[in-house]
């Protein structure tokens, strides 16, 4: 379904900045996987959704959705294929703009063929748009007329996955997508987010620095560091794993003890 094979990016090459930021990274998911993906802050895992969606070029390597080459197609076009959700709620979304016409544009965007703006915001796709939040209750589909900069961020991050997913993406990326919300509302949009994508068995992958969180949301999980993939989990392995067994395992591979990072050994 994706494949990323041997791709690399070094940033500012050639100068005394220059950065190694992903390393002869291969990964493959299945139709409908889940996988989950961790790491210390500049191990690569923004820069490896940056890279799946086009928002730089890799130096080197091949990147295939749905057996279809996109690494060389524009950031524009994969947008067509792929969803982003990132931590910030007002990413994605234009804050003037009402809930409405927000989805109606990401409605628009995702067709093969692109609709007229005019032809996205009609009465009837207005009441669809009111029906499918409906389902989550956040209190948000009796205000399809609000502007989107109004709402809480549980609230925006709720329209942005919608937004993401009415047209059924054949990738969806989470970028941390939890993480600027209190803890009762991150709860929330992650039982949502489960929901949407099991419902419509989306191949999913999602950034976020709560191991606890990591071996417990979708089917597997992966840990990046300096750029390359340093663990993969899955099967019985994974549904056996800890916490306390994840940070041996990464000492073990990388013969250093695990950064301590207050963010990324939070374990609620």
């Amino acid at each position: 379904m994706l494949e990323v094979k041997n791709i690399s990016k070094v940033f500012a090459k050639g100068t005394v900045n220059e950065h190694v930021a992903i390393k002869n990274m291969s990964l493959s998911l299945e139709d409908g996987e889940f996988v989950t993906v961790v790491g210390s802050n500049g191990a690569g895992k923004s820069t490896l959704f940056n890279a799946i969606c086009g928002s730089f070029l890799v130096d080197s390597g091949h990147i295939f959705l749905d057996n279809e080459e996109i690494t060389y197609k524009s950031e524009h076009a994969r947008a067509k294929m792929i969803g982003r959700v990132f931590q910030d709620p007002m990413r994605g979304t234009a804050p003037n703009m009402t809930i409405e016409e927000n989805l109606a544009l990401a409605y628009t965007r995702s067709q093969k063929h692109s609709l007229p703006f005019s032809r996205a915001l009609t009465k009837k796709k207005a009441e669809f748009f009111r029906e499918n939040l409906a389902r989550y209750n956040m209190g948000i589909e009796d205000r399809m007329k609000t502007k989107i900069g109004l709402l809480s961020g549980g609230q925006r991050q709720v329209v942005t996955l919608l937004m993401c997913t009415l047209s059924i993406p054949k990738l969806l990326l989470l970028d941390e997508h939890t993480a600027a919300l209190d803890p009762a509302t991150a709860k929330r949009v992650m039982e949502i987010t489960k929901q949407i994508v099991s419902e419509n068995n989306i191949t999913t992958m999602m950034i976020t620095h709560n191991l606890n969180q990591s071996l417990n949301t979708g089917s597997r999980t992966i840990m990046l560091d300096s750029g390359e993939i340093i663990l993969d989990l899955s099967g019985k392995e994974r549904e056996n794993m800890t916490i306390d067994d994840m940070i041996k395992m990464y000492s073990a591979k990388k013969q250093k003890e695990f950064d301590n990072d207050r963010i990324l050994l939070s374990r609620d």
